[in-house]
């Protein structure tokens, strides 16, 4: 879950509906090396294994709802072992782009658990390297592989920009040029233009709960199960 505090409130936006944003950024990129299909894909489903967490949300220490970031190993897990798993079952490198994006993010989280999933990815990866006849090195990863990959790493950024998590104004690498990104509300500028179409605007769904300490993971879901479904509209220009 994005949560955003905004105005005495909490802007919800679940990870599926910022994936969704960012499936539609990769369809409006040029033609890279991978199968573009599979690449806007991939983009487009990176964060679904969120879709369980994002329904049963649950709170920290403090009584304050977890973040994508701020989410324990256990629940951050499963969450990568269910995406990664879809993922596959769609198409080989889908999956394996999925995979890669989410292996970005295990570093540092240290647990058997996860450190049993990062060994498992790596051992899918090599795998599927051979299958597709690219060799068996994760660490020479294909051309046309890597830069899908660094791709979906740059648009995600951009994506999480739209709505409203990551600093203001940041930097981003990809294929060799450096981009600033800068925010403001909900419009995102990104400089040099990196895509095919002209500044767009998309929709993602969103609710507002009160920005207060909850008493527990049910009294979060009941305020978040109470709180229409409202459209926001975000922008990159």
């Amino acid at each position: 879950m994005i949560v955003v505090s905004t105005d005495g409130s909490l802007r919800l936006i679940e990870q599926e509906h910022h994936a969704h944003l960012t499936g539609a950024l990769a369809a409006r990129m040029p033609f890279g090396a991978l199968d573009h299909a599979a690449f806007v894909a991939a983009a487009r489903v990176h964060d679904n294994g969120w879709r369980e967490a994002d329904a049963t949300p649950t709170v920290d220490r403090a009584g304050r709802p977890h973040t994508f970031s701020s989410a324990p190993d256990k629940t951050y897990e499963a969450v990568w072992r269910r995406g990664i798993d879809r993922a596959y079952r769609l198409d080989a490198l889908v999956g394996m782009l999925v995979s890669l994006h989410g292996s970005r993010f295990f570093g540092p989280r240290t647990s058997a658990g996860m450190r049993s999933l990062a060994k498992e990815t790596e051992r899918r990866h090599v795998e599927l390297l051979q299958q597709l006849g690219y060799g068996r090195f994760v660490e020479q990863l294909p051309e046309d592989v890597r830069q899908a990959s660094d791709r979906i790493a740059f648009l995600d950024a951009v994506s999480l920009m739209m709505c409203g998590t990551l600093p203001d104004e940041l930097t981003a690498s990809m294929d060799g040029t450096e981009y600033m990104l800068t925010r403001s509300q909900t419009t995102v500028t990104v400089t040099p233009w990196p895509f095919t179409t002209g500044a767009t605007d998309l929709n993602v769904a969103v609710r507002y709960i009160p920005d207060r300490v909850y008493g527990g993971h049910v009294q979060l879901r009941e305020a978040v199960a109470a709180a229409p479904v409202e459209t926001l509209s975000v922008r990159v220009q």
